[in-house]
């Protein structure tokens, strides 16, 4: 039990060690802490995974495939660490084959996810498609509808006036709805592509 105790204690050392070297980009002391930590520990992920980087910066790009394959593999597949060694994974092996990420064809959009995007917020698919200046406007234009409909006297204060101030307002709101949904669909439609690499957020 004490013997455990200390190769998880030498375990931890040398990979705190590893990671300072590697701050300090002294690669070559990075690199040998890791696979110390390896001969102890031929299964940690962790440092599979800061060894592939080390690899990878040194222009060993076969290795760092290797190292990023077992620390993905070593992984839980629903853990941060699958999701980081498999990204690396992925982009070791196109650099390996000579193809850049800025040479992969561009992602279109989902007419699908426009259309629920504009119904959540009129405006927020064409910024999301990078349609920046298009869904400023729509969402400021949005935005003030909005605000004039709770608080002027031309929103639902009017409906004590009779309501024509109020229903000319919401047919103004209706269009300006409908117009965002029908853009955001033909320009997903049309192709309209992401130009930043996915955040997770866009349609």
């Amino acid at each position: 039990m004490e013997d455990d105790e200390l190769r998880r204690e030498q375990i931890e050392r040398l990979l705190r060690e590893a990671y300072v070297y590697q701050m300090r980009n002294d690669l070559l002391r990075a690199e040998e802490r890791c696979k110390q930590l390896l001969e102890l520990d031929a299964n940690n992920a962790e440092a599979l995974e800061l060894l592939g980087d080390i690899q990878e910066r040194t222009g060993r790009i076969e290795e760092a495939v290797q190292s990023f394959r077992k620390a993905r593999d070593l992984s839980a597949v629903d853990s941060p660490r699958y999701a980081s060694a498999e990204r690396k994974y992925a982009a070791a092996l196109l650099k390996q084959q000579g193809i850049s990420a800025s040479d992969l064809p561009v992602e279109p959009a989902s007419p699908l996810l426009a259309i629920a995007a504009s119904i959540v917020f009129p405006g927020l698919a064409q910024w999301l498609m990078n349609d920046r200046a298009k869904g400023a406007v729509l969402v400021l234009l949005w935005i003030g509808l909005l605000l004039l409909m709770a608080f002027s006297s031309w929103g639902v204060r009017n409906l004590e006036q009779g309501g024509g101030a109020f229903l000319g307002l919401a047919s103004i709101m209706a269009s300006v709805y409908i117009i965002s949904l029908i853009d955001a669909y033909q320009t997903a439609k049309r192709g309209g592509v992401r130009r930043k690499p996915k955040s997770g957020w866009e349609v």
